[in-house]
């Protein structure tokens, strides 16, 4: 797993618009190659990550689509196993509150993935304009869509510790800021000493979306819809939970405003509440994860002042918690 300094400055349609253009006309030779992909009108660069991918929104058959390019072989093939699982999720979620946008086309020798334009607002953006009790709620809808989305998959397996603890290990050795650098050192103590205490423990792994945050959810009406599955492989669904409880924290954002593991308590509980967790997975293999996601996250050195206190508060919270346990 790669584990890389979060917010990188990346080129934007407004920042670098030449390149914006150049990479547009790239999208548009490639359409031209698949007869499946004629009607691709390609609007605005939405996200560029140099030597991998770009994604521009647009219309295809005059329908609201979004267009992924891959710029490398790796991404190709990421783009493969991503539209067979929103093949897959699609059919699963076709009915009810949750979904997730539909996958169009999937052309151009497999490197420009269309996939539905989910009109809405990002969750994290609609949170932040939401009264308390309406917070609350969307957290519990949130748990709700991913346990649905991952429950066809669940299996139990032997608990893999050992990456994950490396992993933010490497991670937390490269943070620039001294003052998370101290508490996340801490952190990496009791993780080492909760990994200990889960050599015979096993998991729920799951098909997990990947990068499961709040603003990976469009809610229009009261409608969740996953978008952004580029990720979705087997993993240890606590992984995904982690993520979002992780992202809202270090955003300052606590609907109940109590902390629980450093992230929101209320949120927390709906998500071990949605997964039906026993004690040691709610007590011990939840927080395991949390640690990994306090860790590998690791703030951009140009990062916003309020961002890092937020950062630095969520793992005090969560240290703090974890001398309880381990």
């Amino acid at each position: 797993m790669i584990t890389a300094m979060t917010d990188f400055i990346r080129p934007t349609q407004d920042s670098h618009p030449r390149i914006a253009e150049a990479l547009r006309e790239g999208l548009l030779t490639l359409c031209a190659t698949d007869p499946a992909l004629a009607g691709a009108h390609p609007g605005e660069m939405l996200r560029f990550v140099p030597g991998r991918r770009v994604v521009f929104d647009g219309t295809l058959d005059g329908r609201p689509a979004i267009f992924r390019m891959a710029k490398s072989d790796r991404d190709a093939e990421a783009f493969d196993a991503e539209w067979q699982e929103l093949t897959r999720a699609a059919a699963a979620m076709a009915q009810g509150a949750s979904a997730v946008n539909r996958p169009l086309v999937l052309g151009a020798g497999g490197r420009v993935l269309a996939v539905e334009h989910v009109a809405g607002r990002p969750l994290l953006d609609l949170l932040w304009s939401s009264g308390t009790e309406d917070r609350l709620r969307w957290c519990v809808r949130a748990a709700h869509w991913l346990a649905g989305f991952t429950g066809t998959t669940e299996a139990r397996a032997p608990i893999n510790r050992g990456p994950w603890r490396t992993w933010a290990e490497e991670a937390a050795a490269r943070q620039t800021h001294a003052e998370l650098a101290e508490i996340e050192g801490r952190v990496l103590q009791k993780m080492k000493k909760l990994s200990r205490g889960l050599r015979e423990a096993t998991w729920r792994t799951a098909i997990c979306h990947g990068d499961f945050h709040p603003n990976n959810l469009i809610a229009a009406g009261g409608r969740l819809t996953g978008i952004d599955l580029g990720g979705s492989r087997r993993a240890p669904i606590y992984r995904d939970i982690a993520r979002f409880l992780t992202h809202m924290a270090r955003r300052g954002m606590l609907p109940s405003g109590q902390r629980r593991f450093g992230v929101d308590a209320a949120a927390y509980e709906a998500f071990t509440t949605a997964f039906a967790m026993d004690e040691e997975e709610a007590t011990r293999i939840l927080p395991y994860l949390i640690c990994y996601e306090c860790l590998v996250r690791v703030e951009h050195p140009d990062m916003s002042r309020d961002r890092i206190t937020h950062a630095r508060t969520m793992a005090e919270g969560l240290f703090d918690d974890l001398r309880q346990i381990a």
